[in-house]
């Protein structure tokens, strides 16, 4: 399953993660900063304890949201296999991801489903492609599934993702930064700035997977069409 990380290496958390408070849950903002001079300020901005941004939800929550990613394709696939099959006689099909295991099972995938929300299951990630020549016709002359992982593909999308990341990480240090010399007060307006930058970002990265998914299907169809001229 796509989100976890198999290296003895990749064990240890992609992200520091703060204490767990006295009712068993771990927040962003604990007990300790409410408890505190900072506590009327996050307040006054709307954020409580139990706020749901400020509940980070635990390994088996999003173990729980992967799975239901997963349930879902299976159901879309499904339906897709059941409309071409009524309509055209041949129905094999498989989903081809555009971000692969070496995004997902990965740091970057950890921060693309825990802190971007995007799950990699879900449609944006995914292109149908067949897995005949009849199911090929048709779906209007889509490429046959490789049947493997494209190393040169995955390897263009770690370094794509990876510069989404990278400006996250790089936004977040001078964050911090600014936090450390401020104040959380005095750098409010920072704060802001940076959690609308953030909210903002996984609408960044769902366009260019939009973009490039077109993009990569052609280039297996425009592979396949070489290797059968070569045949030829």
């Amino acid at each position: 399953m796509f989100g976890r990380r198999k290296t003895q290496a990749a064990a240890a958390p992609a992200f520091p993660q703060p204490r767990i408070d006295s009712d068993g849950k771990r927040r962003i903002f604990g007990e300790g900063v409410f408890a505190g001079k900072h506590g009327d300020m996050l307040r006054s901005l709307g954020i409580g304890p139990n706020h749901p941004a400020n509940i980070i939800p635990d390994d088996a929550e999003f173990e729980r949201r992967v799975k239901r990613s997963l349930e879902l394709q299976d159901a879309r696939r499904t339906r897709i296999e059941d409309d071409l099959l009524r309509r055209h006689g041949h129905n094999a099909i498989r989903p081809f991801f555009i971000l692969a295991e070496p995004v997902f099972n990965s740091e970057l995938g950890q921060w693309l489903i825990k802190l971007m929300n995007l799950m990699p299951y879900d449609d944006w990630n995914i292109a149908y492609l067949p897995m005949d020549r009849e199911t090929q016709a048709a779906m209007g002359g889509l490429p046959l599934h490789p049947q493997q992982s494209i190393g040169p593909i995955d390897q263009l999308m770690c370094e794509q993702v990876g510069g989404f990341y990278s400006q996250f990480k790089d936004a977040k240090a001078k964050v911090d930064a600014q936090v450390r010399a401020l104040g959380p007060v005095a750098a409010h307006p920072v704060l802001d700035l940076f959690v609308t930058y953030v909210d903002a970002m996984p609408q960044r990265i769902l366009d260019h997977v939009a973009k490039v998914r077109p993009m990569i299907v052609e280039l297996i169809a425009d592979v396949q069409r070489q290797a059968a001229a070569e045949q030829s």
